[in-house]
């Protein structure tokens, strides 16, 4: 483990050290006789991944809380989550709904972001690592009305497509079967969690690449400004630069199988590290003061050897997952290349700087704005007054959707 950081990161990691993340406690299995399923609906907010209707519910339209997706605060700082869904929307009267005489296993509802998705979306399957409970039982999950982009994960797990039913009405079962999370957004993560993705990286092919750097340069709303020049760096100093945004599942997976030293951001990019063999090496690019509880789970159960290098100024302790981050060639940075031998102009890493830091400039005062009026506009939904609540659900449902659903799902 090498850390090429400022001593207040070192501190938070040596605090991380000392947390415990592995669940030692059993997973639970709660069997729900007449469980209902909701789909997943916007409710009053109008926004997804934050309070909508569904999951599974009891036949008397109690929600069955170990369906939820639960996302908590770190435990070594604050960061306020709201439940992504929270059962029964009350406008479905129990006696019109849909009734299949079947044992059904929930797996949970399908993040549409690929970093919640290898996450939350495949937290749910160790129970069908018994092979007789996967031929037995057919599957079912809610989800967002997109193109499920990431089903590759479950044919790789060996769940064909035929045994996976997306539930898009209400549907009451003779037996719903809910298994609990193997992982937990920045509590917990466990052994059948891990035997999970060791189950989908015996199906996938290794392309053989000795060192790898995931970029996001090319992503369209990039949040960390003045990637390029690092990026640009690494690829002349023999790194194979990908980007995983035009990649489908399997190419990723490849790609990172393969390598023996894998190179990212913090944030979803980084946490890939998860599908690389026992002990490779990573190396994380600190985009904000932070270290991300996910990413310490993954180093622990790949035994990786690790390297964290701060690559930002202005870290935010506000705003620490949704950024904008300004990359910047660090101390840390400078530190990191020597110590890897890597040739380098100084005159082109800095040289390029002063415009991404107007880039910056411009991104903070947008990010502003768009949370004021966020927040404008809520407490316009609250308010007395019909005509307000009408004005400021319309605006959010066709101006804020989006947006919030990006800022609620990034990891």
């Amino acid at each position: 483990m090498k850390l090429f950081c400022t001593p207040t990161m070192e501190k938070k990691y040596a605090i991380e050290c000392q947390t415990q993340y592995k669940r030692i406690n059993p997973l639970r299995v709660q069997t729900v006789p007449r469980g209902i399923i909701f789909p997943l609906e916007l409710s009053e907010t109008n926004m997804h991944e934050q309070n909508q209707y569904g999951g599974v519910c009891d036949e008397n339209l109690q929600f069955v809380e170990l369906s939820l997706t639960k996302r908590v605060s770190p435990p070594n700082f604050t960061s306020e989550f709201v439940d992504w869904f929270k059962g029964a929307n009350p406008a479905y009267a129990i006696d019109g709904i849909d009734f299949v005489d079947e044992t059904v296993v929930f797996i949970g509802a399908l993040p549409k972001h690929f970093g919640h998705y290898i996450l939350e979306g495949l937290s749910r399957l160790w129970f069908l690592l018994d092979q007789q409970n996967l031929e037995t039982y057919r599957c079912v999950c809610i989800s967002d009305d997109d193109e499920d982009r990431f089903a590759e994960f479950l044919r790789l797990f060996g769940l064909p497509a035929e045994r996976i039913t997306r539930v898009v009405k209400p549907t009451m079962f003779k037996e719903v079967i809910v298994p609990e999370q193997s992982i937990r957004l920045h509590d917990f993560y466990s052994k059948e969690y891990k035997a999970t993705i060791e189950r989908i990286m015996v199906n996938v092919h290794p392309v053989q690449n000795d060192k790898v750097y995931f970029s996001k340069k090319e992503r369209k709303n990039d949040r960390a400004i003045g990637e390029r020049p690092l990026e640009q760096i690494l690829a002349r100093n023999g790194y194979s630069v990908y980007y995983p945004e035009r990649m489908s599942v399997g190419e990723v997976l490849s790609v990172v199988k393969g390598c023996n030293l894998f190179v990212a951001t913090s944030g979803t990019n980084i946490h890939n590290s998860l599908f690389l063999r026992h002990n490779s090496r990573m190396v994380c690019l600190n985009r904000s003061e932070h270290y991300h509880p996910i990413q310490i789970m993954i180093d622990r159960m790949n035994g990786l050897n690790v390297s964290y290098v701060d690559a930002y100024i202005f870290g935010s302790k506000a705003n620490w997952s949704n950024g904008p981050f300004f990359l910047f060639p660090t101390n840390g940075i400078r530190r990191f290349f020597s110590s890897e031998a890597m040739t380098f102009s100084v005159l082109y890493l800095y040289g390029a700087y002063p415009r991404y830091l107007f880039v910056y400039m411009i991104r903070l005062v947008r990010r502003y704005i768009i949370e004021t009026l966020r927040s404008v506009l809520s407490r316009m939904q609250r308010s007395s007054c019909g005509v307000f609540r009408h004005i400021a659900t319309s605006v959010l449902r066709q101006r804020m959707g989006v947006a919030a659903s990006e800022a609620s799902t990034k990891v």
